[in-house]
């Protein structure tokens, strides 16, 4: 059985979906899209790639509703741990340090504006946007060690 549903273009269900490896995924995802929005309730296992800021592709509010994480950003480290609202528009660079014991977030987010990607700097200093698929087939999937 798939881990999705389409109704049309805009209306589909998603529920446990795995992202990063296969067998050892860093977060497990069940999402609601309506009309283009999404909802989405996360279950942080492990870290974000550290690697590189990424954005996203809509402004979103997160909902902590278990756990803690540190979002961090080019301005700097932030711990977030429930209960707490926190917002970010799409073109925010981040990525989220996941402690051991995980968290659980409710995620509201807004029509896409963007394709997300990976801020990668190429050699000569320049910082460029590469899509998620060719991000992780020229650089792997890997997890860091949670941080304590």
């Amino acid at each position: 059985m798939k881990p999705y549903r389409k109704f049309g273009s805009l209306f589909q269900i998603r529920w446990r979906e795995k992202l990063g490896r296969k067998d050892s995924p860093y977060l497990y995802r069940w999402t609601l899209v309506l009309f283009g929005y999404t909802i989405r309730l996360h279950h942080w296992i492990k870290s974000d790639d550290r690697r590189f800021f990424h954005d996203h592709s809509s402004d979103f509010v997160s909902v902590v509703l278990k756990g803690r994480y540190a979002n961090v950003t080019p301005e700097g480290r932030f711990e977030v741990k429930a209960p707490s609202i926190w917002r970010s528009k799409a073109e925010t660079l981040h990525y989220l340090d996941v402690p051991k014991g995980g968290a659980w977030t409710l995620l509201f987010c807004g029509r896409p504006k963007q394709k997300w990607g990976f801020m990668v700097p190429r050699s000569n200093g320049v910082v460029r946007k590469m899509r998620p698929l060719r991000y992780f087939d020229r650089y792997g999937i890997i997890q860091d060690e949670e941080y304590q």
